[in-house]
């Protein structure tokens, strides 16, 4: 009876570590220019919109430590300015939940956006959407941000005949 209980009891914590969870979140912050970029308002004809665009970034999660497990700084950013959670210590097992974020992958995103828009220096009418899945409570989650707004250039000189 007692050895009964203890595999039921035992099996009740498997089924609670195998859930499956999922978030949604959705942001339009507005009036924001690509992170990173700050510029006095612009005048109609000192930019040129070259039009809409969607990026798309996910970051995996194994023990809490960010895959790839003691990987570095990531290659594609936007600016310096805002390299949160791409550090060395996010990648780390079990601690590196600490030190991750939303931050980079947000940003690769945006570089993904851009890239895709030749001249494109930056995004307006941002909208940020991330979804969170946890596959297995705990031990794998998966994270991902899609980023769709504006692409545009700024005009070196304005009185071309762009």
């Amino acid at each position: 009876m007692k050895r009964s209980l203890m595999m039921a009891a035992s099996g009740l914590m498997l089924l609670g570590l195998a859930g499956c969870s999922n978030t949604n979140t959705k942001n339009y912050p507005v009036n924001r220019i690509t992170s990173g970029i700050e510029l006095m308002p612009l005048y109609r004809n000192e930019y040129k919109v070259l039009g809409d665009t969607q990026g798309e970034a996910c970051s995996k999660y194994l023990l809490g430590g960010k895959l790839p497990w003691f990987s570095g700084v990531p290659a594609k950013r936007v600016s310096s300015a805002e390299a949160g959670g791409g550090s060395f210590l996010a990648s780390l097992p079990i601690i590196g939940v600490l030190f991750s974020g939303r931050g980079q992958m947000i940003q690769e995103a945006t570089y993904e956006a851009l890239d895709k828009i030749p001249g494109a220096d930056a995004l307006i009418s941002m909208r940020v959407k991330t979804h969170k899945k946890s596959s297995i409570l705990l031990i794998y989650s998966e994270e991902c941000a899609t980023i769709q707004g504006k692409a545009f250039t700024i005009k070196t000189d304005a009185g071309s005949a762009e």
